[in-house]
């Protein structure tokens, strides 16, 4: 019978589980702490704002695109015909709350024009959104 002195080399991949398994509980604990919100249906970009309190809850939102079109949901319309639009929402949804999401380069006119609509429609609360500013 053949006696080594030495142990036998070790095999290469062996040193290599535990970093697999490190990785894999890495990626698992990232997946699973990371927050995902669902995308929206048209993107626009907020202007900068001091303050920082967003609504927990706001039923309605209204988006204002670059080019000033409106958008309730998935319905499109002109900043003047929107009042008519929300005024039917609002009623259908029982509420008097409307938050505005307009994007940075959305004319002044449109918004105003929608502020116009949403007054005339009987909204008593209305939030604008922005991001947050440094």
């Amino acid at each position: 019978m053949i006696e080594f002195d030495e142990e036998p080399p070790r095999r290469q991949f062996e040193t290599l589980v535990p970093l697999i398994n490190v990785v894999f509980l890495l990626l698992i604990f990232f997946l699973l702490a990371g927050t995902m919100k669902p995308a929206e249906d048209v993107a626009v970009s907020l202007p900068e704002g001091m303050l920082n309190d967003r609504e927990q809850e706001v039923p309605t939102t209204l988006i204002v695109e670059a080019d000033g079109f409106v958008w309730l949901g998935d319905r499109v319309m002109d900043a003047q015909l929107s009042g008519v639009m929300v005024e039917k929402h609002l009623k259908d949804t029982n509420t008097k709350r409307v938050a505005i999401k307009a994007d940075a380069d959305a004319p002044a006119e449109a918004v105003l024009q929608l502020m116009e609509g949403l007054r005339e429609a009987g909204v008593e609360q209305v939030t604008i959104l922005t991001e947050r500013g440094q």
